[in-house]
């Protein structure tokens, strides 16, 4: 059964007509369905097209800013394992525990180790990059000589000097 429709605008109203085949005779039937529309002309969006070298130029500043925005997220989780390691380092019940315990320094300054290295895996190609690489690693740095400090002010009765540290007699 074929279907024909014929789609007639007018003003603000449709007419929609059906007519069968076939040897059916059914009279035309007419319906006026109402169209809202925002604004009488419609908005055709049109497409800038770029000349090639500024579309490759557009592309490739997209591509750099998102491995920027992916070397900027490694380094600021860096960063905040740094703060947590700091908040830990800055605890009485640690300071005491680095003091008496070797393997407690030996897990925190490998902690802090292992945190240089990831930021070692950043590579820096860009300035912005380069600058927030150089910060939090001069800032484990600083850490890591807190934590040296720590046992080399108990004097001589330190475990870590004692068990092979560094000794200044």
């Amino acid at each position: 059964m074929k279907t024909s429709c014929n789609f007639s605008f007018f003003s603000s109203t449709t007419t929609v007509t059906y007519a069968f085949h076939n040897g059916h005779t059914t009279p035309k039937e007419t319906k006026e369905i109402p169209i809202d529309s925002p604004s009488e002309d419609p908005i055709i969006p049109i497409t800038d097209h770029l000349p090639q070298p500024d579309a490759a130029t557009k592309i490739q500043s997209a591509y750099r800013a998102r491995v920027i925005r992916t070397l900027y997220r490694k380094i600021s989780s860096v960063n905040s394992e740094a703060d947590q390691l700091q908040r830990q380092i800055q605890r009485q019940e640690t300071v005491d525990a680095i003091r008496t315990n070797e393997r407690e320094k030996l897990r925190i300054n490998e902690a802090l180790m292992g945190l240089l290295l990831r930021l070692d895996s950043v590579p820096g190609f860009n300035p912005t990059v380069r600058e927030a690489r150089r910060k939090v690693s001069r800032r484990i740095v600083g850490l890591q000589e807190i934590v040296d400090g720590i046992c080399g002010s108990a004097g001589h009765d330190c475990p870590c000097l004692v068990a092979g540290g560094t000794s200044s007699s």
